[in-house]
């Protein structure tokens, strides 16, 4: 199998991921509860890997790392937590995932809240003036949300410049970094971020099952979930502290565990060098498709500004037949249709399409892979 579905999850995980969990999962209990010495040694391992995920958004205080389900589950939480009365107003980016947008429409329709869509092109993804005009002229923004990179187009936005504006203008930051943790450097202080989601499951190469919500102290979220905490048992209300107040309920200390070990691998790795080798099969599947008349490739095509994600349409094919006729002929397997963000589709204009076939490259992608697709869509178009 030739596997170019990264975006969706990584594959494979560092053979230290798959041994930690495992372990943990057989001597380990829930750290907030109990006084078993394995629960007192989860919550000693629990610390470290919330040291670790503060190291790698370039945060301080690691207290303000909260473990949740997966980013989805952070995004929700960030979103429908944060005090938005009627008439108050979110701004997102036009190529945003469902994790966003869906809430951010939920809350619209439930609260009377209105949201703004700042205006995409190929070669801006996210217009500045056009945001920077929206919070001049609209006092009642009070939470802006936008993707750190397309997970459909690969294009990053301009988010250092993006939380300039809100620091200017006064205004909450949350940062989706479902696709940029462990792919790009992320800094919360330098990017001006206020709130951040991320995966374990992706790029920080963990298991499925977790996800972070970092929260900037002095960010107004109510709790969004609630239950035991393990440490204020007491008491009948639960208070919206960092961590324990977002997490309610029994953790998953395995996944936690081994989404820490993917995190030190990236570390030991290091960014720029899996960045490096991402970049130079990204140029190499951007440049053999280009020579190609019948692909359309969509968002624009400079590597310096995208994270390893392709995504194409073939003359002749749909998507989703054309992305199961590549796995079950030639045993590629990626990703067709939607991929959760049609407003980045409507915006790159594949909507009609049926969506697009993704291909996302990681660490493990080899050249073979790459040339393995090129291979296969020449073929495909040679027996047409």
């Amino acid at each position: 199998m030739h596997y170019l579905d990264n975006a969706a999850t990584s594959w494979p995980k560092p053979d230290a991921v798959y041994t930690r969990m495992d372990a943990a999962f057989r001597q380990l209990f829930s750290p907030k509860r109990g006084t078993a010495r394995a629960a007192r040694l989860g919550a000693s391992q629990l610390d470290d890997v919330r040291a670790l995920v503060a190291r790698i958004l370039g945060a301080d205080d690691p207290r303000r790392v909260c473990f949740m389900a997966g980013a989805t589950h952070a995004l929700n939480t960030a979103i429908q937590a944060f005090p938005l009365a009627a008439g108050d107003a979110v701004v997102m980016s036009a190529v945003e995932h469902h994790a966003v947008s869906r809430p951010v429409r939920k809350i619209a329709r439930e609260r009377g809240i209105r949201f703004h869509v700042v205006p995409y092109t190929d070669d801006t993804p996210f217009d500045l003036v056009a945001f920077e005009a929206l919070l001049r002229d609209d006092p009642k923004i009070k939470l802006v949300a936008t993707t750190h990179a397309s997970n459909v187009l690969g294009s990053i936005l301009p988010v250092a410049q993006i939380g300039a504006l809100c620091r200017k203008f006064g205004k909450t930051y949350l940062l989706d970094a479902a696709q940029s943790a462990g792919v790009l450097p992320i800094d919360v202080e330098s990017m001006g971020v206020d709130m951040v989601a991320l995966p374990g499951h992706k790029s920080l190469y963990g298991p499925p099952g977790v996800g972070v919500l970092w929260i900037r102290d002095g960010v107004p979220l109510a709790t969004y979930m609630e239950g035991g905490t393990g440490g204020d048992s007491g008491k009948h209300e639960l208070a919206p502290t960092t961590p324990d107040g977002f997490e309610v309920g029994t953790i998953p200390l395995p996944q936690i565990l081994a989404l820490g070990e993917g995190i030190r691998w990236v570390f030991d790795t290091g960014l720029s060098t899996i960045h490096h080798h991402e970049i130079r099969l990204l140029s190499r599947l951007l440049d053999a498709l280009a020579t190609m008349p019948e692909v359309t490739i969509y968002g624009h095509r400079d590597v310096s500004r995208k994270t390893p994600v392709v995504s194409f349409n073939v003359a002749g094919f749909a998507p989703k037949p054309l992305g199961e006729k590549l796995f079950d002929d030639f045993g590629i397997a990626l990703r067709a249709g939607f991929h959760c963000a049609p407003m980045a589709h409507e915006s790159a204009g594949s909507a009609a399409s049926g969506g697009t076939v993704r291909a996302s490259l990681g660490w493990s992608t080899t050249d073979a892979d790459v040339d393995a697709l090129v291979a296969a869509l020449k073929s495909l178009l040679a027996s047409r």
